[in-house]
């Protein structure tokens, strides 16, 4: 029996030391992608600078491939996708995979944008178990 085939697509937002994830559908665009994030946002307006008011505040990036004597390559791998023009493209016509982690940045004060500030959990990160007495 083939495997069940579905549409939903599970991305991760990854900005200073929070995440967010949300499920959408592989139709969904860029911007709308943008849009929906604004209100999972709120409640971590507390650890927040300043907290977006629309989509044109957040920019989004993503993991790339360090490519060997790239000199524009970034030193921790991101890329900007807002550069690319892919606002109006759908997660589909992307082909992202069913899992995404997205990197997020906000707007400065000033009106621009930097790279993203985020912090990953390493897996392995946990404290050692005490030996027993």
């Amino acid at each position: 029996m083939p495997p069940k085939q579905s549409n939903i697509h599970h991305v991760t937002f990854h900005f200073n030391k929070s995440a967010v994830l949300l499920s959408v559908a592989s139709s969904t665009s860029i911007s709308s992608l943008k849009t929906q994030l604004l209100p999972a946002l709120k409640p971590l307006s507390s650890t927040l600078s300043s907290l977006p008011t629309s989509a044109s505040d957040i920019q989004l990036w993503e993991t790339k491939s360090l490519v060997e004597g790239d000199e524009s390559s970034s030193p921790d791998g991101v890329r900007n996708l807002e550069g690319d023009g892919i606002g109006s493209k759908t997660i589909a016509q992307l082909s992202w995979g069913r899992w995404k982690t997205l990197f997020v940045s906000f707007r400065n004060t000033d009106g621009t944008f930097s790279e993203p500030v985020y912090t990953i959990p390493d897996v392995e990160d946990e404290e050692p178990d005490e030996p027993e007495s």
